[in-house]
């Protein structure tokens, strides 16, 4: 039986004593709040990401710290949000914010472990995210895990004295798995 948490370059974990120190600490990484496709946020605290990603009582949000598999090395945290069990699907984010992590397949691996837990853990059958037009690196590495872009919501982000679009991206389960397979063989 395959493990829904592990995948080639990194795993998923719970949170761990540090973590949410980290999260605090690196919220302010180069890029990083830029690029976040929901409206300005305040910066967090240790004890509101923790908060946050543990929640015990939640059936609708699944928080997970990405971890090397090398060294198990912390590089950041994936999330699934409004998990609809009657419809089966849920939005999905992803935050790798030390700049040096980006570009080394931790953010694909994530992503197709993440999806491999919500289509082969939860049986969900669709997943969706949105992410800013002016954010390529992030959209390459969604279409190559192999979602889609459904839609534009034209001129939904305002940043720099100017207007960006903001795409709508989803993976069903069937397609997930037949990406899965062209990558695995």
């Amino acid at each position: 039986m395959k493990d829904v948490v592990q995948g080639r370059l990194v795993h998923l974990t719970e949170m761990r004593d540090g973590d949410a120190e980290w999260l605090q600490d690196t919220q302010w990484e180069p890029g990083l709040l830029r690029n976040l496709s929901a409206d300005a946020i305040h910066p967090l605290t240790a004890q509101e990401y923790a908060e946050w990603a543990t929640d015990p009582d939640s059936d609708d949000h699944y928080f997970f710290m990405v971890r090397a598999n090398a060294d198990d090395g912390l590089l950041g945290s994936v999330v699934l949000n409004n998990v609809y069990f009657k419809n089966r699907r849920a939005s999905m984010g992803i935050a790798l914010p030390v700049v040096s992590d980006r570009g080394q397949g931790y953010g694909q691996d994530a992503m197709q472990t993440i999806l491999s837990f919500a289509f082969n853990e939860l049986g969900l059958h669709k997943v969706n995210l949105e992410v800013n037009a002016n954010n390529p690196l992030a959209i390459h590495a969604y279409e190559a895990v192999g979602f889609t872009r459904e839609g534009v919501n034209r001129e939904a982000i305002f940043q720099d004295g100017h207007w960006l679009d903001l795409y709508s991206y989803g993976i069903l389960a069937s397609e997930w798995r037949a990406v899965s397979r062209e990558t695995e063989g």
